[in-house]
C-alpha cells in the first residue's frame, strides 16, 4: 500500500498518467498536475485531484502545490514525470527550443526541489522520484540537449539526496519506451528501430509498466535505504 498524499507532475499522459493511476490503485491520494487540463479528466474520474499547472511557470506551479497541500496535507512524494525531447542536431537547434528542453527537464525540477525540502509541502519521510533517461549516460547524436539535461537531473538526484535527508531522492532512467512522446517521431522510431532495440535488450525492451513498477518500489518502505540512486530500466540495452 502507498497511502498518503502523492503529487505527480506531468500526469496527463505516458509515464506520469500511469504512475498516478498506480498510486490511486495502491490507496494513495493523488494530486495530478499538468499543463493540459483537459487531459487530467481521466485521472479525476479515477479519484485524483486535478491541478492544471505548467511546470515552466514556477509561481503558478507553487500556487497549485499550495492548493494541493491545503486540501490533502503535506505530500509523501513528489514524482516528476514532465519531460520535453528535442530531436535535432545541435547546429540546427534554435535558442528557444533549447531553453524549453532545459526549462522542463532541469530548471523546473531544481526549483521544485526547494519546495520538496520544506515541511510546508512534504513530510519528513517523503520521496522525490524523477524520471530521467539512459540518454543521461549513453550519449546519442540528435538528442544532445535532452541528454545533457537528463545528466543534470541525475546530478540533482545525487546532490539533493545529501542535502534533504531523511527525505529520500531517487530516479528511474528508462530506455526507449512506446509513449505518446516517442510516437510523435514514428519516422525515427519505426519497425526497424524496434527490431534493433529488441536484439540489443537481453531482457526484452522495457515498457511503461516496468517503469511504473520500479517507481512503486522506490516510493515504498521496501526502498527505505535507497537514496541518491538512479535505477536504469531498459531491459539491459545499455548494459
Amino acid at each position: 500500500m502507498l497511502e498518503g498524499h502523492h503529487i505527480v507532475f506531468g500526469a496527463s499522459s505516458g509515464i506520469g498518467e500511469a504512475i498516478a493511476q498506480r498510486l490511486i490503485e495502491r490507496g494513495g491520494t493523488v494530486s495530478a498536475l499538468a499543463r493540459r487540463a483537459e487531459r487530467l479528466e481521466t485521472l479525476a474520474a479515477a479519484g485524483a485531484t486535478a491541478f492544471p499547472a505548467d511546470v515552466t511557470d514556477f509561481e503558478g506551479t507553487k500556487q497549485a502545490l499550495e492548493q494541493a497541500v491545503a486540501q490533502h496535507g503535506p505530500a509523501r512524494s513528489f514524482v516528476y514525470c514532465a519531460g520535453f525531447q528535442l530531436i535535432k542536431p545541435v547546429r540546427m537547434s534554435k535558442a528557444e527550443e533549447v531553453r524549453q528542453v532545459v526549462d522542463v527537464n532541469l530548471t523546473a525540477p531544481l526549483l521544485l526541489a526547494g519546495l520538496f525540502a520544506s515541511k510546508k509541502f512534504t513530510s519528513t519521510d517523503a520521496v522525490f522520484c524523477t524520471v530521467s533517461s539512459i540518454a543521461a549516460t549513453r550519449a546519442e547524436a540528435g538528442i544532445v540537449a535532452y541528454g545533457a539535461t537528463k545528466a543534470g537531473m541525475d546530478g540533482m538526484v545525487r546532490g539533493l539526496a545529501r542535502e534533504v535527508g531523511p527525505r529520500r531522492v531517487v530516479g528511474v532512467a528508462p530506455g526507449w519506451l512506446d509513449t505518446e512522446m516517442t510516437q510523435r517521431s514514428s519516422h525515427i522510431y519505426n519497425d526497424k528501430f524496434r527490431e534493433e532495440l529488441a536484439k540489443m535488450s537481453p531482457a526484452g525492451p522495457a515498457s511503461v509498466e516496468n517503469v511504473v513498477d520500479t517507481v512503486e518500489f522506490l516510493l515504498s518502505p521496501a526502498a527505505a535505504a535507497i537514496t541518491g540512486e538512479i535505477i536504469r530500466v531498459d531491459g539491459g540495452a545499455a548494459a
